[in-house]
Parts: C-alpha cells; structure tokens; sequence
C-alpha cells in the first residue's frame, strides 16, 4: 500500500495532525491501555524517550483533544471524543498492516514542513 492508497480521512489526518511517529506511537499505546493514567515519567519509559519530549507529546495529545489532562496535575487518560476515538481505531488498524507506508508519510509531511521553514529564508532577486 502507498499513501495515495490510503483512505483520504487517514491520509489527511497523517499529514495534517501527526508530526511524528512517536507521537503516533503514543497515541496507540494510550489507545490500547485505556483507562491507565500516564505521566511523563511513565510514558517515557514505554516508548524509550527522555522525560521532556514524553511531556511535550502528552502535551500535544491533550491540545489535540485525543487525551484529557486528570485532577492530578501531569497525569493524563485517553479519551478523544468518539468521532476522532474511531478514527484513531481505523488508524492503528491502518498502521499495524501498513507501518512502511504510514511511517513514509509522516517522514514525507515533516520532510516537507522542514523545507517550507528553511525555503522560507532563502535569499531571492527579486
């Protein structure tokens, strides 16, 4: 499967809300472990990442709606709303049969946001 295979949902999803795989990675393992409480610390240690970018992501999955922050401040449960909740299903579905394609492009849309940036102070004659 390609990108352009992909359902045009998914494909769009990929590219315009998950900037990298671990944050991928993050959400299906909140998404499998539902209901467990997840910290920076936690969350760290399951995906082999310093505890600063564990907090950045968890973070990032509750300005995306896909986690909600508990009474515990830093601690976090899985619980997007059940629109983006099936979609998400569809996507690891999606990521466990077709982890090359899907991983390609997220690779394509940070590669490209990358370029943007740097082209962005390129010196033109104009």
């Amino acid at each position: 499967m390609t990108a352009a295979d992909m359902p045009d949902d998914l494909r769009r999803f990929i590219l315009t809300s998950v900037p990298s795989v671990p944050y991928l990675e993050a959400i299906l393992l909140l998404q499998r472990e539902q209901g467990t409480a997840w910290t920076a610390p936690i969350l760290a240690r399951r995906l082999y990442l310093p505890e600063p970018r564990a907090a950045e992501l968890l973070a990032s999955l509750h300005s995306g709606g896909i986690v909600t922050e508990s009474d515990t401040q830093g601690s976090y449960t899985y619980e997007p709303q059940a629109e983006l909740a099936a979609l998400l299903e569809r996507l690891a579905h999606l990521y466990a049969s077709n982890l090359v394609a899907v991983t390609d492009l997220i690779h394509s849309s940070v590669d490209r946001r990358a370029f943007q940036f740097a082209d962005a102070f390129r010196l033109r004659k104009d």
